[in-house]
Protein backbone atom coordinates (compact mmCIF):
# COMPACT_ATOMS: atom_id res chain seq x y z
CA UNK A 1 0.00 0.00 0.00
CA UNK A 2 1.38 3.22 -0.88
CA UNK A 3 2.30 6.01 1.58
CA UNK A 4 0.14 9.14 1.89
CA UNK A 5 1.91 12.32 0.48
CA UNK A 6 2.25 13.78 4.17
CA UNK A 7 4.93 10.90 5.33
CA UNK A 8 6.44 11.07 2.43
CA UNK A 9 10.20 12.70 2.76
CA UNK A 10 10.05 15.74 0.42
CA UNK A 11 12.14 16.15 -3.15
CA UNK A 12 12.54 19.61 -3.28
CA UNK A 13 16.02 20.79 -3.12
CA UNK A 14 14.73 24.35 -1.46
CA UNK A 15 13.26 22.39 0.88
CA UNK A 16 15.94 19.70 1.96
CA UNK A 17 18.73 22.77 1.95
CA UNK A 18 15.71 24.54 4.73
CA UNK A 19 15.75 21.73 6.57
CA UNK A 20 19.39 21.87 6.98
CA UNK A 21 19.58 24.94 8.26
CA UNK A 22 16.94 24.08 10.57
CA UNK A 23 19.02 21.52 12.04
CA UNK A 24 22.11 24.26 12.19
CA UNK A 25 20.24 26.48 13.99
CA UNK A 26 18.91 23.96 16.50
CA UNK A 27 22.64 22.44 17.21
CA UNK A 28 24.08 26.01 17.24
CA UNK A 29 20.70 26.80 20.23
CA UNK A 30 21.92 23.39 21.27
CA UNK A 31 25.45 24.47 22.47
CA UNK A 32 24.37 28.20 23.58
CA UNK A 33 21.54 26.03 26.02
CA UNK A 34 24.39 23.90 27.04
CA UNK A 35 26.67 27.20 27.70
CA UNK A 36 23.57 28.55 29.84
CA UNK A 37 23.33 25.28 31.69
CA UNK A 38 27.02 25.42 32.82
CA UNK A 39 27.19 29.12 33.44
CA UNK A 40 23.77 28.74 35.75
CA UNK A 41 25.22 25.73 37.52
CA UNK A 42 28.53 27.37 38.00
CA UNK A 43 26.43 30.33 39.45
CA UNK A 44 23.90 27.24 41.58
CA UNK A 45 27.79 26.21 42.76
CA UNK A 46 29.28 29.39 43.66
CA UNK A 47 25.71 30.38 45.62
CA UNK A 48 25.81 26.95 47.51
CA UNK A 49 29.43 27.50 48.86
CA UNK A 50 28.24 30.48 50.00
CA UNK A 51 25.49 29.76 51.73
CA UNK A 52 27.24 26.43 53.46
CA UNK A 53 30.41 29.32 54.65
CA UNK A 54 27.29 31.10 56.29
CA UNK A 55 26.05 27.90 58.21
CA UNK A 56 29.69 27.47 59.10
CA UNK A 57 30.33 30.50 60.30
CA UNK A 58 26.77 30.42 62.30
CA UNK A 59 27.78 27.17 63.52
CA UNK A 60 30.73 28.56 64.65
CA UNK A 61 29.45 31.68 66.47
CA UNK A 62 26.44 29.45 68.53
CA UNK A 63 29.94 27.37 69.90
CA UNK A 64 31.11 30.50 70.99
CA UNK A 65 27.83 31.53 72.58
CA UNK A 66 27.18 28.37 73.69
CA UNK A 67 30.91 28.12 75.77
CA UNK A 68 30.48 31.40 77.35
CA UNK A 69 27.01 30.91 78.97
CA UNK A 70 27.02 29.28 82.43
CA UNK A 71 25.17 25.84 82.13
CA UNK A 72 21.42 26.18 83.94
CA UNK A 73 21.37 23.73 86.81
CA UNK A 74 17.83 21.81 86.20
CA UNK A 75 17.03 18.01 87.40
CA UNK A 76 18.41 15.32 85.35
CA UNK A 77 14.28 14.43 84.75
CA UNK A 78 13.99 18.21 82.95
CA UNK A 79 14.08 17.84 79.24
CA UNK A 80 16.99 19.33 78.21
CA UNK A 81 16.47 22.24 75.32
CA UNK A 82 18.49 20.69 72.57
CA UNK A 83 22.00 23.03 72.19
CA UNK A 84 23.77 20.21 72.89
CA UNK A 85 22.07 17.57 70.23
CA UNK A 86 22.60 20.48 68.15
CA UNK A 87 26.21 20.35 68.86
CA UNK A 88 26.35 17.01 68.50
CA UNK A 89 24.64 16.94 64.66
CA UNK A 90 27.11 19.65 63.37
CA UNK A 91 30.13 18.87 64.96
CA UNK A 92 33.10 18.48 61.81
CA UNK A 93 34.01 15.09 62.85
CA UNK A 94 35.09 12.28 61.05
CA UNK A 95 32.34 10.09 59.10
CA UNK A 96 32.44 7.01 60.41
CA UNK A 97 30.35 4.33 61.80
CA UNK A 98 31.16 4.46 64.85
CA UNK A 99 30.63 8.23 65.02
CA UNK A 100 26.93 7.63 63.68
CA UNK A 101 26.43 5.39 66.81
CA UNK A 102 25.54 8.89 68.74
CA UNK A 103 22.56 9.21 66.81
CA UNK A 104 21.58 5.49 65.27
CA UNK A 105 18.59 4.59 66.31
CA UNK A 106 18.53 1.07 65.71
CA UNK A 107 21.89 -0.41 68.01
CA UNK A 108 20.34 -4.15 68.22
CA UNK A 109 19.29 -5.79 64.82
CA UNK A 110 22.53 -6.08 63.01
CA UNK A 111 23.75 -7.63 66.07
CA UNK A 112 21.58 -10.61 65.78
CA UNK A 113 22.31 -13.61 64.93
CA UNK A 114 25.90 -12.54 64.46
CA UNK A 115 26.85 -11.71 67.67
CA UNK A 116 24.18 -12.20 70.20
CA UNK A 117 21.69 -15.10 70.17
CA UNK A 118 18.37 -15.45 68.38
CA UNK A 119 15.79 -14.87 71.14
CA UNK A 120 17.59 -11.58 72.17
CA UNK A 121 15.36 -8.82 73.47
CA UNK A 122 15.83 -5.44 73.13
CA UNK A 123 14.74 -2.28 75.03
CA UNK A 124 13.86 1.07 73.90
CA UNK A 125 16.07 3.95 75.95
CA UNK A 126 15.06 7.40 76.78
CA UNK A 127 17.27 8.92 74.27
CA UNK A 128 15.32 6.45 71.32
CA UNK A 129 17.96 4.41 71.14
CA UNK A 130 17.16 0.38 71.22
CA UNK A 131 19.70 -1.98 72.36
CA UNK A 132 20.40 -5.80 72.82
CA UNK A 133 19.61 -6.92 76.18
CA UNK A 134 22.01 -9.17 77.85
CA UNK A 135 21.58 -12.73 76.43
CA UNK A 136 22.96 -16.48 76.61
CA UNK A 137 20.68 -19.32 75.51
CA UNK A 138 20.69 -22.72 76.98
CA UNK A 139 18.07 -24.84 75.91
CA UNK A 140 15.61 -22.36 74.41
CA UNK A 141 15.94 -20.73 78.03
CA UNK A 142 18.13 -16.86 78.77
CA UNK A 143 20.16 -17.76 81.82
CA UNK A 144 21.44 -14.10 81.41
CA UNK A 145 17.96 -12.88 82.60
CA UNK A 146 18.44 -11.42 85.50
CA UNK A 147 21.03 -9.16 84.18
CA UNK A 148 18.35 -8.61 81.26
CA UNK A 149 15.81 -7.46 84.16
CA UNK A 150 18.16 -5.08 85.81
CA UNK A 151 19.43 -3.47 82.44
CA UNK A 152 15.62 -3.00 81.72
CA UNK A 153 15.37 -0.94 85.03
CA UNK A 154 18.29 0.85 83.95
CA UNK A 155 16.31 2.14 80.98
CA UNK A 156 14.14 3.67 82.62
CA UNK A 157 16.33 6.46 83.57
CA UNK A 158 16.50 9.15 82.91
CA UNK A 159 19.42 10.62 80.07
CA UNK A 160 22.08 12.58 81.38
CA UNK A 161 22.35 15.99 79.26
CA UNK A 162 24.23 19.18 79.67
CA UNK A 163 21.16 20.72 82.22
CA UNK A 164 22.19 17.72 84.74
CA UNK A 165 23.38 19.52 88.23
CA UNK A 166 25.21 16.51 88.92
CA UNK A 167 26.84 15.65 85.89
CA UNK A 168 28.93 18.53 84.20
CA UNK A 169 29.34 18.12 80.09
CA UNK A 170 31.96 19.41 78.98
CA UNK A 171 32.67 19.02 75.08
CA UNK A 172 36.30 19.81 73.95
CA UNK A 173 35.67 21.63 70.87
CA UNK A 174 37.35 24.88 70.88
CA UNK A 175 37.96 24.52 74.54
CA UNK A 176 42.26 25.35 75.50
CA UNK A 177 43.47 22.60 77.83
CA UNK A 178 44.25 24.86 80.51
CA UNK A 179 39.85 25.27 80.39
CA UNK A 180 39.19 22.02 79.98
CA UNK A 181 41.31 20.67 83.16
CA UNK A 182 40.03 23.52 85.52
CA UNK A 183 35.97 22.80 84.31
CA UNK A 184 37.43 18.54 85.31
CA UNK A 185 38.68 19.88 88.33
CA UNK A 186 36.01 21.92 89.49
CA UNK A 187 32.84 18.95 88.96
CA UNK A 188 35.34 16.30 91.14
CA UNK A 189 35.82 19.06 94.31
CA UNK A 190 32.35 19.38 94.32
CA UNK A 191 31.14 15.96 94.08
CA UNK A 192 29.73 16.36 90.49
CA UNK A 193 31.06 13.79 87.42
CA UNK A 194 32.79 15.25 84.65
CA UNK A 195 31.88 13.83 81.21
CA UNK A 196 34.51 15.67 78.23
CA UNK A 197 32.62 14.63 74.88
CA UNK A 198 34.94 14.39 71.87
CA UNK A 199 38.05 14.29 74.22
CA UNK A 200 39.96 12.00 71.52
CA UNK A 201 39.51 10.49 68.29
CA UNK A 202 37.74 7.36 68.11
CA UNK A 203 39.20 3.93 67.28
CA UNK A 204 37.94 1.61 64.82
CA UNK A 205 34.91 0.57 64.92
CA UNK A 206 35.95 -3.37 64.59
CA UNK A 207 39.10 -4.14 67.08
CA UNK A 208 41.79 -5.92 66.45
CA UNK A 209 45.31 -7.19 67.99
CA UNK A 210 46.96 -5.46 65.99
CA UNK A 211 45.15 -2.35 66.86
CA UNK A 212 45.51 -2.84 70.50
CA UNK A 213 48.69 -3.95 70.26
CA UNK A 214 50.08 -1.00 68.03
CA UNK A 215 47.90 1.48 70.37
CA UNK A 216 48.45 0.10 73.83
CA UNK A 217 50.80 -2.78 73.76
CA UNK A 218 48.03 -5.32 74.25
CA UNK A 219 49.16 -8.45 73.12
CA UNK A 220 47.66 -11.89 72.83
CA UNK A 221 48.92 -12.56 76.29
CA UNK A 222 46.91 -14.63 78.77
CA UNK A 223 44.35 -13.60 81.28
CA UNK A 224 41.38 -14.01 83.45
CA UNK A 225 38.16 -14.01 81.50
CA UNK A 226 35.02 -13.26 82.73
CA UNK A 227 32.14 -15.52 81.92
CA UNK A 228 28.63 -14.42 81.88
CA UNK A 229 27.16 -17.72 81.65
CA UNK A 230 29.07 -18.62 84.36
CA UNK A 231 28.59 -15.62 86.93
CA UNK A 232 24.78 -16.22 86.21
CA UNK A 233 25.22 -19.79 88.20
CA UNK A 234 28.21 -18.78 90.81
CA UNK A 235 28.78 -14.65 91.57
CA UNK A 236 32.00 -16.26 93.54
CA UNK A 237 33.52 -18.20 90.21
CA UNK A 238 33.27 -15.93 87.03
CA UNK A 239 36.61 -16.96 85.40
CA UNK A 240 38.03 -18.70 82.85
CA UNK A 241 41.68 -18.33 81.75
CA UNK A 242 42.29 -16.94 78.03
CA UNK A 243 43.86 -14.74 75.99
CA UNK A 244 42.95 -11.37 74.67
CA UNK A 245 42.22 -13.00 71.01
CA UNK A 246 40.61 -15.71 72.01
CA UNK A 247 37.89 -12.94 73.90
CA UNK A 248 38.28 -11.18 70.31
CA UNK A 249 37.26 -14.55 67.97
CA UNK A 250 34.49 -14.84 70.45
CA UNK A 251 32.91 -11.92 69.60
CA UNK A 252 31.35 -14.07 66.74
CA UNK A 253 30.46 -17.03 68.93
CA UNK A 254 26.76 -15.82 70.28
CA UNK A 255 26.10 -18.51 72.63
CA UNK A 256 28.74 -16.83 75.02
CA UNK A 257 29.02 -13.52 76.34
CA UNK A 258 33.14 -12.26 77.67
CA UNK A 259 35.09 -9.43 79.00
CA UNK A 260 38.40 -8.88 80.15
CA UNK A 261 38.61 -6.83 83.47
CA UNK A 262 41.91 -4.65 84.33
CA UNK A 263 44.53 -5.10 81.49
CA UNK A 264 47.44 -4.09 82.65
CA UNK A 265 48.68 -0.62 81.23
CA UNK A 266 51.34 0.31 82.84
CA UNK A 267 52.83 2.38 80.20
CA UNK A 268 49.69 5.05 80.07
CA UNK A 269 48.22 7.25 82.64
CA UNK A 270 45.96 9.78 82.98
CA UNK A 271 45.01 11.53 78.73
CA UNK A 272 46.81 14.60 77.98
CA UNK A 273 45.46 17.23 79.10
CA UNK A 274 45.01 15.80 82.14
CA UNK A 275 47.62 14.71 83.65
CA UNK A 276 48.55 17.21 86.55
CA UNK A 277 44.98 16.91 88.60
CA UNK A 278 47.17 13.51 89.19
CA UNK A 279 48.19 14.92 92.91
CA UNK A 280 49.23 11.23 94.25
CA UNK A 281 51.79 11.23 91.23
CA UNK A 282 52.59 14.91 90.80
CA UNK A 283 53.06 15.49 94.52
CA UNK A 284 52.99 12.58 96.74
CA UNK A 285 55.82 10.24 94.78
CA UNK A 286 57.22 13.65 92.72
CA UNK A 287 57.65 15.93 95.89
CA UNK A 288 58.63 13.31 98.52
CA UNK A 289 61.14 10.66 97.02
CA UNK A 290 64.42 12.91 97.17
CA UNK A 291 64.02 13.48 101.15
CA UNK A 292 62.26 9.85 101.30
CA UNK A 293 64.00 7.83 99.26
CA UNK A 294 62.20 4.76 98.08
CA UNK A 295 65.21 2.45 98.72
CA UNK A 296 63.96 3.17 102.63
CA UNK A 297 60.16 1.63 101.64
CA UNK A 298 58.12 -1.29 100.29
CA UNK A 299 55.49 0.18 98.09
CA UNK A 300 53.12 -2.34 96.27
CA UNK A 301 53.12 -2.35 92.78
CA UNK A 302 49.71 -1.50 93.03
CA UNK A 303 50.66 2.03 94.01
CA UNK A 304 52.18 2.51 90.10
CA UNK A 305 50.34 -0.31 87.79
CA UNK A 306 46.79 0.00 89.43
CA UNK A 307 47.05 4.14 87.79
CA UNK A 308 45.85 2.60 83.88
CA UNK A 309 43.87 -0.46 82.67
CA UNK A 310 41.93 -1.59 79.51
CA UNK A 311 38.69 -2.98 80.11
CA UNK A 312 37.62 -5.24 76.55
CA UNK A 313 33.91 -5.95 76.52
CA UNK A 314 31.68 -8.16 73.90
CA UNK A 315 28.25 -6.63 73.37
CA UNK A 316 25.41 -7.66 75.84
CA UNK A 317 27.46 -6.81 79.16
CA UNK A 318 25.92 -5.98 82.61
CA UNK A 319 28.29 -4.61 85.61
CA UNK A 320 26.38 -3.95 88.90
CA UNK A 321 26.33 -1.25 91.08
CA UNK A 322 29.13 -0.73 93.36
CA UNK A 323 31.81 2.06 93.70
CA UNK A 324 35.84 2.61 93.30
CA UNK A 325 37.72 1.80 96.15
CA UNK A 326 40.33 3.58 98.78
CA UNK A 327 38.79 6.84 97.88
CA UNK A 328 40.25 7.46 94.58
CA UNK A 329 38.98 9.53 91.16
CA UNK A 330 38.19 7.12 88.28
CA UNK A 331 38.99 8.30 84.66
CA UNK A 332 37.69 6.02 81.46
CA UNK A 333 38.34 6.61 78.12
CA UNK A 334 35.76 5.29 75.43
CA UNK A 335 38.07 3.95 72.74
CA UNK A 336 35.62 2.06 70.75
CA UNK A 337 32.32 0.69 71.00
CA UNK A 338 29.82 2.73 73.56
CA UNK A 339 28.66 2.32 77.29
CA UNK A 340 25.11 3.14 79.38
CA UNK A 341 26.89 4.46 82.25
CA UNK A 342 24.20 4.90 85.58
CA UNK A 343 25.49 7.18 87.95
CA UNK A 344 23.87 7.38 91.91
CA UNK A 345 23.74 10.16 94.16
CA UNK A 346 21.98 11.07 96.99
CA UNK A 347 19.33 12.86 96.83
CA UNK A 348 19.84 14.82 99.99
CA UNK A 349 23.70 15.24 100.48
CA UNK A 350 23.05 16.02 104.32
CA UNK A 351 21.55 12.97 104.95
CA UNK A 352 23.63 11.04 108.05
CA UNK A 353 26.35 8.25 106.89
CA UNK A 354 23.48 6.10 108.30
CA UNK A 355 21.29 6.55 105.90
CA UNK A 356 23.37 6.61 103.16
CA UNK A 357 25.09 3.49 103.53
CA UNK A 358 21.45 1.86 104.33
CA UNK A 359 20.42 3.43 100.47
CA UNK A 360 24.06 2.20 98.88
CA UNK A 361 23.34 -1.37 100.68
CA UNK A 362 19.81 -1.48 99.09
CA UNK A 363 21.43 -0.08 95.64
CA UNK A 364 24.20 -3.06 95.44
CA UNK A 365 22.18 -5.90 97.44
CA UNK A 366 22.01 -8.58 94.11
CA UNK A 367 18.27 -9.43 95.40
CA UNK A 368 17.04 -5.82 95.81
CA UNK A 369 14.22 -5.30 93.23
CA UNK A 370 14.99 -2.16 91.34
CA UNK A 371 12.01 -1.61 89.55
CA UNK A 372 12.04 1.21 91.83
CA UNK A 373 15.25 3.64 93.22
CA UNK A 374 15.77 3.13 96.69
CA UNK A 375 14.68 5.95 98.87
CA UNK A 376 17.40 8.45 98.96
CA UNK A 377 18.72 7.74 95.40
CA UNK A 378 18.51 9.89 92.45
CA UNK A 379 20.22 8.61 88.80
CA UNK A 380 20.72 9.16 85.62
CA UNK A 381 22.33 7.68 82.34
CA UNK A 382 25.39 9.04 80.97
CA UNK A 383 25.89 7.60 77.36
CA UNK A 384 29.56 7.50 76.38
CA UNK A 385 30.56 7.37 72.98
CA UNK A 386 34.05 6.63 71.44
CA UNK A 387 36.21 9.56 72.29
CA UNK A 388 34.55 10.61 75.51
CA UNK A 389 35.76 10.52 78.33
CA UNK A 390 34.28 10.44 82.08
CA UNK A 391 35.85 11.66 85.25
CA UNK A 392 34.09 10.25 88.49
CA UNK A 393 34.64 11.60 92.52
CA UNK A 394 35.21 9.14 94.79
CA UNK A 395 32.94 7.35 96.32
CA UNK A 396 30.38 7.56 92.77
CA UNK A 397 28.11 4.67 92.19
CA UNK A 398 27.70 3.86 89.13
CA UNK A 399 26.33 0.98 87.18
CA UNK A 400 27.41 -0.28 83.78
CA UNK A 401 25.97 -1.62 80.38
CA UNK A 402 27.95 -2.55 77.47
CA UNK A 403 25.63 -3.12 74.23
CA UNK A 404 28.67 -2.81 71.98
CA UNK A 405 31.83 -4.42 71.51
CA UNK A 406 33.84 -2.17 73.69
CA UNK A 407 37.18 -1.32 74.73
CA UNK A 408 37.79 1.50 76.83
CA UNK A 409 41.22 2.36 79.11
CA UNK A 410 40.96 3.92 82.45
CA UNK A 411 42.56 4.23 85.95
CA UNK A 412 42.22 5.99 88.94
CA UNK A 413 44.28 8.76 91.30
CA UNK A 414 44.16 10.73 93.96
CA UNK A 415 43.84 14.43 94.81
CA UNK A 416 43.78 17.31 97.21
CA UNK A 417 40.61 18.89 96.20
CA UNK A 418 38.36 15.58 96.57
CA UNK A 419 40.28 14.26 100.26
CA UNK A 420 36.80 14.54 101.78
CA UNK A 421 35.04 12.73 99.36
CA UNK A 422 37.88 10.17 99.65
CA UNK A 423 37.26 10.13 103.23
CA UNK A 424 33.63 9.82 103.04
CA UNK A 425 34.03 6.61 100.27
CA UNK A 426 36.67 5.16 102.73
CA UNK A 427 34.42 5.17 105.85
CA UNK A 428 31.30 3.17 103.82
CA UNK A 429 33.44 0.72 102.93
CA UNK A 430 35.09 0.23 106.55
CA UNK A 431 31.00 -0.48 106.77
CA UNK A 432 30.18 -2.48 103.94
CA UNK A 433 33.32 -2.74 101.29
CA UNK A 434 32.91 -6.80 100.69
CA UNK A 435 29.65 -5.51 99.11
CA UNK A 436 29.94 -1.84 98.06
CA UNK A 437 33.28 -2.04 96.38
CA UNK A 438 34.48 -3.80 93.25
CA UNK A 439 38.44 -4.08 94.07
CA UNK A 440 40.92 -3.01 97.13
CA UNK A 441 43.89 -1.34 95.73
CA UNK A 442 47.43 -1.83 97.93
CA UNK A 443 48.99 0.92 99.93
CA UNK A 444 46.57 3.46 99.70
CA UNK A 445 47.41 4.60 103.44
CA UNK A 446 51.40 4.70 102.15
CA UNK A 447 50.29 7.49 99.53
CA UNK A 448 48.41 9.85 101.59
CA UNK A 449 50.68 9.69 104.00
CA UNK A 450 53.30 11.19 101.57
CA UNK A 451 50.73 13.55 99.87
CA UNK A 452 50.84 15.26 104.05
CA UNK A 453 54.47 15.48 103.89
CA UNK A 454 54.34 17.14 100.42
CA UNK A 455 51.49 19.85 102.11
CA UNK A 456 53.82 22.19 103.59
CA UNK A 457 55.45 22.51 99.85
CA UNK A 458 52.21 23.19 97.75
CA UNK A 459 53.10 26.72 96.67
CA UNK A 460 50.44 26.41 93.89
CA UNK A 461 47.84 23.73 94.66
CA UNK A 462 44.91 25.07 96.51
CA UNK A 463 43.63 23.06 99.85
CA UNK A 464 40.21 23.55 101.04
CA UNK A 465 38.73 23.23 104.41
CA UNK A 466 36.48 19.96 104.54
CA UNK A 467 39.12 18.21 102.18
CA UNK A 468 42.44 18.53 104.12
CA UNK A 469 40.52 17.59 107.59
CA UNK A 470 39.84 14.15 106.16
CA UNK A 471 43.28 14.01 104.63
CA UNK A 472 44.61 14.70 107.82
CA UNK A 473 41.89 12.40 109.64
CA UNK A 474 42.70 9.62 107.31
CA UNK A 475 46.19 9.38 108.02
CA UNK A 476 45.94 9.91 111.94
CA UNK A 477 43.35 7.58 112.23
CA UNK A 478 43.82 4.70 109.59
CA UNK A 479 41.99 2.37 111.56
CA UNK A 480 38.96 3.35 110.79
CA UNK A 481 39.34 2.99 106.94
CA UNK A 482 40.65 -0.09 106.45
CA UNK A 483 37.75 -1.28 103.85
CA UNK A 484 35.89 -4.38 105.49
CA UNK A 485 36.90 -6.61 102.66
CA UNK A 486 40.55 -5.79 103.32
CA UNK A 487 40.17 -6.72 107.60
CA UNK A 488 38.27 -9.82 105.96
CA UNK A 489 41.10 -11.18 103.44
CA UNK A 490 42.54 -13.20 105.78
CA UNK A 491 39.42 -15.62 106.19
CA UNK A 492 37.47 -15.01 103.01
CA UNK A 493 38.40 -17.13 100.07
CA UNK A 494 36.99 -15.10 97.47
CA UNK A 495 37.54 -11.15 96.66
CA UNK A 496 34.54 -9.31 95.25
CA UNK A 497 35.33 -8.17 91.15
CA UNK A 498 34.36 -5.93 88.68
CA UNK A 499 31.22 -6.93 86.77
CA UNK A 500 29.80 -9.14 89.77
CA UNK A 501 30.04 -9.49 93.10
CA UNK A 502 32.14 -11.49 94.11
CA UNK A 503 35.29 -13.17 92.11
CA UNK A 504 38.48 -15.36 92.82
CA UNK A 505 41.22 -13.91 95.19
CA UNK A 506 44.14 -13.83 93.22
CA UNK A 507 46.41 -11.47 95.16
CA UNK A 508 46.06 -10.00 98.84
CA UNK A 509 43.78 -6.76 99.62
CA UNK A 510 45.02 -5.46 102.53
CA UNK A 511 45.55 -1.65 102.51
CA UNK A 512 48.48 -1.67 104.35
CA UNK A 513 50.39 -4.93 105.02
CA UNK A 514 53.23 -5.52 107.11
CA UNK A 515 55.21 -6.13 103.85
CA UNK A 516 54.41 -3.25 102.53
CA UNK A 517 55.63 -0.05 104.76
CA UNK A 518 56.97 3.64 104.50
CA UNK A 519 60.17 4.54 106.14
CA UNK A 520 59.28 5.24 110.24
CA UNK A 521 60.79 8.65 109.68
CA UNK A 522 57.82 9.41 106.65
CA UNK A 523 55.55 8.29 109.14
CA UNK A 524 56.80 10.20 111.95
CA UNK A 525 56.75 13.80 109.63
CA UNK A 526 52.94 12.32 108.23
CA UNK A 527 51.81 12.42 111.91
CA UNK A 528 53.57 15.95 112.71
CA UNK A 529 52.25 17.56 110.31
CA UNK A 530 48.56 16.06 110.40
CA UNK A 531 48.34 17.34 113.66
CA UNK A 532 50.19 20.77 113.32
CA UNK A 533 47.71 21.42 110.56
CA UNK A 534 44.85 20.39 112.61
CA UNK A 535 46.11 22.95 115.42
CA UNK A 536 46.49 25.20 112.73
CA UNK A 537 42.67 24.97 112.06
CA UNK A 538 41.74 25.04 115.58
CA UNK A 539 40.76 21.46 115.68
CA UNK A 540 41.26 18.65 118.11
CA UNK A 541 40.13 14.76 116.93
CA UNK A 542 36.43 15.39 118.12
CA UNK A 543 36.03 18.51 116.52
CA UNK A 544 37.60 17.25 112.97
CA UNK A 545 35.67 14.04 113.33
CA UNK A 546 32.45 16.18 113.64
CA UNK A 547 33.31 18.77 110.78
CA UNK A 548 33.31 15.53 108.58
CA UNK A 549 30.47 14.21 110.18
CA UNK A 550 27.80 17.10 110.02
CA UNK A 551 28.14 18.77 107.16
CA UNK A 552 26.92 17.54 103.50
CA UNK A 553 29.56 14.56 102.38
CA UNK A 554 30.19 16.92 98.72
CA UNK A 555 31.02 20.13 101.01
CA UNK A 556 34.17 20.82 100.46
CA UNK A 557 34.53 24.13 102.40
CA UNK A 558 36.25 27.51 102.22
CA UNK A 559 40.33 27.66 100.82
CA UNK A 560 42.28 27.85 103.15
CA UNK A 561 45.74 29.46 103.47
CA UNK A 562 48.42 27.63 106.10
CA UNK A 563 50.98 29.87 105.00
CA UNK A 564 53.40 30.15 107.77
CA UNK A 565 51.53 27.50 110.50
CA UNK A 566 54.10 25.07 108.18
CA UNK A 567 57.15 26.80 108.44
CA UNK A 568 59.36 24.82 110.53
CA UNK A 569 58.64 21.96 107.81
CA UNK A 570 59.87 23.54 104.72
CA UNK A 571 63.31 23.32 104.85
CA UNK A 572 65.34 20.57 104.06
Amino acid sequence: MASSSSSAPSKDPYLQLKGVEHRKLREESGEVMEQVDFAGYEHQEERGQHKRKNQQGDLLERRKRFMREPLQMRSAEEPAQGRFALMQKDSPVKESASNNIRIKEDLASYLIPSEMPYGTETVRWHNGQVTVLPAVMRDGHNVLENDAKRVRQMATLPISSPASCRVDHIDATGLQDGDLRSRVSAALRDGRCAVVHRAAEPGPEKLTLKYLHDQFGISDRLCSLHDMARRAEDWTHPHKDGTIGRLLDGIQYPDEQLCALDIPLPAFTVPSPFQTLDHAAVYAWGETTHEYPLEDTRPHPDAFLNRSWGLLHQAGIYTAPHHDSNGRITFVRIVSGMKMWAVYDLEDTSASRDEASDAFYRLCDIDSDLSRLPKGLVAEIVVLHAGDMLFMPPGKFHEVYTPLVTFAMGGHFLSYLTMHLSEWSCFLDNLHGSLFTNQEHQDTLLVLRRMVVAVPRLSHCKLYYRAIVALCTMVLNPGQYISQRASEDEDMPHRFGKGGKKAKSRKAVKTASKNNVDSKHCIDRADEIANRVLQALELDGPQAASVLDDQPYDEVGDEVELGDELAQFQAY
